[in-house]
């Protein structure tokens, strides 16, 4: 059901995507991605039904794009999402932030229920808004002297 994105989910990520952005094909270039970037899909009868594209650098997850198709909205596949990224790299992960429009209430409480919290402001960074900057940490570095 979740699975790292091959080359044949590139049309169908870009297709949800767009129902997002309409520019998300120019903005996120998924046929082309950098090495430190991944996305996880996840399907119901091989229909790409929704994705979490992520980069990492160094010990930070940041995500990119979190998107499900509407009809499956609010029955876990988001949380799906989240779980398996963070069990695929709880070792080497200590914190996952992201950003998203303090207009997107939905997405703010989903991402409070996962553990978000807001850590810092971008204002006016949005035409309708200010970006919310919000980070789970996972675990904390101890340092030993």
């Amino acid at each position: 059901m979740v699975n790292n994105f091959c080359k044949e989910d590139i049309n169908q990520i870009n297709e949800l995507g767009a129902k997002l952005n309409p520019n998300f094909k120019e903005l996120f270039h998924i046929d082309n991605l950098p090495e430190t970037e991944n996305i996880l899909t996840i399907k119901n009868n091989n229909e790409l039904i929704g994705f979490i594209h992520y980069s990492k650098i160094f010990e930070c997850i940041e995500i990119q794009n979190i998107i499900i198709e509407k009809s499956y909205r609010n029955k876990g596949y988001a949380s799906t999402l989240i779980n398996i990224l963070i069990s695929k790299n709880i070792k080497t992960t200590q914190k996952i932030i992201l950003e998203v429009n303090e207009n997107n209430i939905e997405a703010i409480k989903f991402y409070q229920k996962q553990k978000f919290k807001e850590i810092n402001r971008r204002h006016k960074y949005y035409k309708t808004g200010d970006a919310i900057i919000m980070e789970r940490v996972l675990w904390k570095k101890t340092y030993t002297f």
